[in-house]
């Protein structure tokens, strides 16, 4: 304890050069917190987004479903199964699809689309579907109406209550074939989805295709999705002997992931420009504040101090300098991101329209997460450390009559 305190008192001995010092530090934490928590707010909002609008947190498929989209490669949606999910503490909402590809025929038009037949209720539970329908209503618990996508209605030139002809391959090579009457039309956020995608019941679809009580995707979100990892374990223990394929929805959305690490690799290449200058700046205030001090260090060893101790304290200034630094930075940045975090920015212009365009509120969150805040916390402490190698090997290698001389 006396160390620290003869260690407080030298660094307010010079105020100018403990504050600027202290000062780097502080922008430096501040900047990278503010910049950091921008784009994680941002990755993670864009994750929610693709999570809530199509694949859930985990997604259950009959093993080999994912590297070949066929529908013999569905599977049946058996009591066994349904009791596991029921069980995992975790799993909040469940949704069963059947997705297929048919033709889709008005009057001269045909296009390819992507048939999905789903649980209503359920869909819009997860996907909040029923609020991007622009024309009629959303699919009804009963009947054979369906609902299709804007783009792909634009290119047959249909609308509400015309009928839409379907022709396709079901299940095991069966015709598939029907006349369903279009209930709605939907705005879909993502433009290849928008051009393509037709939903009807499931039990609609089933009979369709000819894939009675079969689906070839169960979708579930999750009350914590901190704890995915846990309950994919779960998951994959209860239904051991099962023919299913259990995936998180990073391995879903691997062209999403990339993009987003891609763009975590460059923010990260910022921050650490920006630490690399503050850096500089410390080792040089280390360097000017050693030279000065070195008469100080001569007399204070000659009349009987340690080498050892004075290295010590030296250490200790630099390191409550850090402190000073750090906790000040992190104390002012987090008022701004808990402000930010429950009030985001809004974003106007260019980039504003193209969130909106996608269905997308143009807003910008920023993430609080106490494991980054205490990460960056670590690294100024570290790179602080780093700079007291310099003072502590000028100082063993002193000599007390040059030192006295300076």
């Amino acid at each position: 304890m006396k160390d620290i305190r003869l260690a407080w008192r030298n660094i307010w001995r010079n105020k100018r050069r403990t504050i600027l010092t202290a000062a780097s530090i502080f922008l430096a934490i501040f900047l990278a917190l503010l910049v950091r928590s921008m784009q994680m707010g941002m990755f993670d909002r864009l994750i929610q987004i693709s999570i809530e609008s199509y694949t859930g947190h985990i997604q259950i498929h009959k093993k080999g479903y994912w590297d070949d989209k066929d529908i013999n490669n569905s599977m049946f949606i058996s009591d066994s199964l349904m009791k596991v999910i029921a069980a995992t503490n975790n799993v909040d909402k469940t949704v069963p699809r059947l997705e297929y590809f048919a033709l889709a025929s008005y009057g001269k038009q045909t296009k390819a689309a992507m048939l999905l037949g789903t649980d209503p209720v359920k869909e819009n539970a997860l996907t909040h579907l029923a609020s991007k329908v622009t024309k009629g209503h959303f699919l009804e618990p009963s009947g054979n109406g369906i609902v299709v996508a804007e783009g792909l209605a634009s290119y047959l030139g249909l609308t509400t209550g015309d009928t839409l002809v379907l022709i396709g391959q079901g299940y095991h090579g069966v015709s598939a074939a029907g006349k369903y009457p279009v209930t709605g039309i939907l705005h879909y956020p993502s433009p290849q989805l928008n051009n393509q995608m037709v939903y009807m019941n499931l039990p609609t679809a089933q009979d369709f295709f000819g894939a009675e009580n079969r689906i070839t995707s169960l979708s579930m979100t999750l009350k914590n999705p901190d704890e995915i990892n846990t309950a994919i374990s779960d998951l994959k223990s209860r239904t051991q002997g099962g023919d299913y394929e259990i995936m998180p929805w990073d391995e879903i959305m691997v062209e999403v992931m990339q993009q987003l690490k891609a763009k975590t690799t460059s923010g990260m290449m910022i921050v650490g420009i920006l630490y690399m200058i503050v850096g500089f700046g410390i080792f040089g205030t280390v360097i000017m504040m050693t030279n000065e001090r070195i008469k100080e260090f001569g007399v204070i060893v000659s009349v009987g101090m340690q080498k050892s101790r004075l290295a010590v304290i030296t250490v200790l200034e630099m390191i409550l300098i850090g402190l000073i630094g750090t906790l000040s930075g992190v104390a002012a940045a987090l008022p701004i991101l808990v402000y930010y975090h429950f009030n985001p920015i809004r974003v106007w212009g260019a980039m504003g329209q193209a969130f909106t365009s996608f269905g997308i509120e143009p807003i910008m969150p920023l993430a609080i997460k106490p494991v980054f805040i205490t990460w960056n916390v670590i690294f100024i402490l570290c790179m602080v450390m780093l700079t007291c190698i310099y003072p502590v090997r000028k100082i063993f290698k002193l000599r007390v009559v040059d030192a006295l001389h300076k």
